[in-house]
């Protein structure tokens, strides 16, 4: 496989995601100083993540099963009679997502006793509201996986990857225009405006399906939707599963103090930050890779890609693992410490953030592996590390979540994931054992520079007095900040004197720009 195609998608998704996770940390910074860690805003958190869980629910199961049947069957061909079979799977979706809104809105109050028991009981009756406001976004946003997973498929991976920017923004400029009066459903009013937006975009970007292929269908014995739907069944339960991980953590964290569900909220939207900008752009862009080579039977390509993917994942969520780690009190100052979030709110944020920024490292590698077991149609393996996942998470919970507090939540989840993420590796290992010789994806020019990076970090926190702290908080994370500078740049050097690939490649693009810059300057 030739690796520059895939990395040039890996670079304009990350940039795209970059952008969407810059405008996530604008209005993760607005939230906070609007509501801080309170009550009202648990509500919200649990309101919003009940109606959006069968939409993401099918954005991951639709296009983990369909982009590989359509590479096999579907690519380069079109009309109504070709795409009968996928209609048939995408009719059925739509419709499944009516009748979750159906019951959403008659046991919404049930549900949500069951997965926040812990919510005072007017928080409850918030959330309730709140659910309801959101019907209208569980269809959209079903309609928009469907539409994704199609772009994604035809590897048209801009249209998909603008969802961040757009929600984003939407969120931000609402919050700004109508928090004052509507407090906390203003969110609401811009996710709905987000999604309804992001809906159009992707509708206009596969115009010419529309025309051409895309029709209600109920062909229920046609192969093209048998296929899919025996690869379907057993991700949906592995998806499942991985959704129970969340409202695992939910359900205990509601019976902890009031805003220890927006605590680990924020604490998770920032840990998880590299996964979403990084890994899953490197996931998205090697996914029809890997589909092509086990379509093709060529067991050498899919293990290449699958190791490239996980260095590259390595090299880019490794560091930013040891800087949120060690600068997570200086980042949560910095970025949200602003109106109603105060002291104690930064404090539970810290606490499960540094636990969970290491799980980030290991999520990443479990989820690209993932991806190879479902190229190689083995989805009942995935289902059963997931499961097991859970059950660790469940179990660990149950021993010291409430002694714990939000840490012990947080390590039960960064110990489940590094078991998910051991186990998935040595199953595609062995797998592809005979395709092609394993190689150690973490070698010493790789740790080497992330342990100068870790020791100047932890050096940097040692040098800024803590006196400047009690002056001020703010003044301080910036000394932290500034002071950990000096270890990066030092790492960098380090990789590019070790002959890191990666940081080659940086080094040459940053004196191919520089060259530019000055003859420019000299024409």
């Amino acid at each position: 496989m030739n690796a520059t195609r895939p990395r040039r998608a890996v670079l304009a998704l990350s940039g795209l995601n970059l952008a969407g996770k810059l405008l996530a940390i604008g209005k993760t910074l607005i939230i906070a100083t609007l509501f801080g860690t309170s009550g009202v805003l648990d509500a919200f958190w649990v309101a919003y993540s009940l109606p959006l869980m069968l939409p993401n629910l099918l954005t991951t199961v639709i296009t983990v099963a369909f982009v590989p049947r359509f590479v096999k069957s579907l690519e380069g061909r079109t009309g109504a009679d070709v795409w009968r079979g996928a209609n048939t799977l995408f009719t059925l979706a739509i419709g499944v997502s009516l009748l979750a809104c159906a019951a959403v809105q008659l046991w919404t109050g049930a549900l949500v006793h069951r997965l926040a028991p812990g919510l005072a009981p007017e928080d409850q009756q918030r959330a309730i509201g709140m659910i309801r406001l959101m019907l209208p976004c569980m269809l959209m946003l079903t309609v928009s996986s469907l539409l994704s997973a199609l772009s994604n498929a035809r590897e048209r991976f801009l249209l998909p990857g603008l969802d961040g920017v757009v929600n984003n923004s939407a969120i931000i400029l609402v919050a700004l225009l109508l928090a004052r009066d509507l407090g906390v459903r203003a969110l609401i009013v811009g996710i709905t405006l987000g999604f309804f937006v992001q809906l159009c975009i992707l509708a206009v970007g596969n115009r010419d399906l529309f025309r051409s292929s895309l029709r209600p269908a109920f062909a229920l014995g046609h192969p093209d939707f048998l296929r899919p739907l025996a690869h379907l069944l057993p991700l949906l339960v592995g998806s499942v599963g991985a959704m129970l991980t969340g409202l695992v953590d939910q359900y205990f964290v509601s019976r902890l103090d009031a805003g220890s569900i927006s605590a680990l909220t924020y604490a998770t939207m920032m840990a998880m930050l590299p996964v979403e900008v990084f890994a899953q752009a490197i996931i998205t862009s090697y996914y029809p890779a890997l589909g092509r080579g086990v379509a093709a039977g060529d067991h050498a390509a899919v293990t290449m890609t699958w190791r490239n993917g996980q260095r590259l994942i390595l090299l880019l969520t490794l560091p930013c693992a040891v800087l949120l780690v060690g600068l997570a009190k200086p980042i949560v100052i910095v970025l949200l410490e602003h109106g109603r979030f105060d002291d104690r709110s930064t404090a539970l944020t810290v606490e499960a953030m540094s636990l969970l920024a290491i799980g980030m490292v290991f999520r990443s590698q479990a989820y690209f592996s993932y991806r190879v077991l479902h190229s190689m149609v083995r989805p009942w393996t995935q289902v059963f590390i997931g499961l097991a996942g859970v059950a660790t998470c469940v179990g660990l919970n149950l021993v010291w979540a409430q002694r714990l507090g939000l840490r012990g939540v947080a390590l039960s989840a960064v110990l489940s994931q590094l078991q998910s993420a051991l186990i998935a590796s040595l199953v595609v290992r062995r797998l592809l054992r005979a395709g092609a010789p394993a190689q150690r994806p973490a070698s010493a020019p790789l740790l080497l520079p992330i342990g100068v990076l870790a020791a100047g970090v932890l050096l940097a926190r040692v040098l800024v007095p803590a006196s400047l702290y009690e002056a001020s908080h703010r003044l301080w994370a910036l000394a932290c900040g500034f002071a950990a500078l000096p270890a990066a740049l030092a790492a960098f050097a380090l990789a590019w004197r070790l002959g890191l690939p990666e940081a080659l490649e940086i080094a040459a693009k940053l004196r191919t720009r520089r060259a530019r810059a000055r003859s420019t300057g000299e024409s």
